[in-house]
């Protein structure tokens, strides 16, 4: 067991609530964290966070856009720029999202920090949708 903070800088998810696994969309792949894992620091990337808390069978999940999971003793800390439960997405406007972003990247004359700010909006619509069908 170890404690989880969840937090976004508009609202906190859980804070230093008791946890048995967490799995994170790290830089690199999904990180599955149990008790005892060694110290680290990981970007995140857009997708789903899964966590079982103390005691529980069923895994929580929240869709994140991007962040930051520092794993130490004390426990386990992710920053997300946002989080959002199953029941806080709207599907019909995550889909218009989708939608809107992929008719941007079929433009031609973007710059490449639009480009690069349609994928994000492309790939969070994509991980919203995944996480309410």
């Amino acid at each position: 067991m170890f404690n989880l903070k969840l937090v976004t800088p508009n609202k906190t998810i859980v804070h230093d609530v008791p946890a048995d696994e967490v799995f994170v969309p790290a830089h690199r792949g999904e990180l599955n964290i149990l008790p005892g894992h060694m110290p680290l620091v990981t970007t995140l990337t857009p997708g789903i966070l899964k966590y079982r808390l103390e005691g529980q069978d069923e895994l929580k999940k929240v869709a994140i856009s991007w962040g930051y999971c520092e794993v130490n003793p004390f426990g386990v800390t992710v920053l997300a720029d946002t989080a959002e439960a199953k029941e806080e997405i709207d599907k019909a406007r995550c889909e218009q999202a989708m939608k809107t972003a992929q008719d941007m990247l079929s433009k031609d004359e973007l710059s490449t920090e639009e480009l690069e700010m349609y994928q994000r909006k492309l790939k969070r619509a994509e991980v919203r949708l995944e996480l309410v069908d």
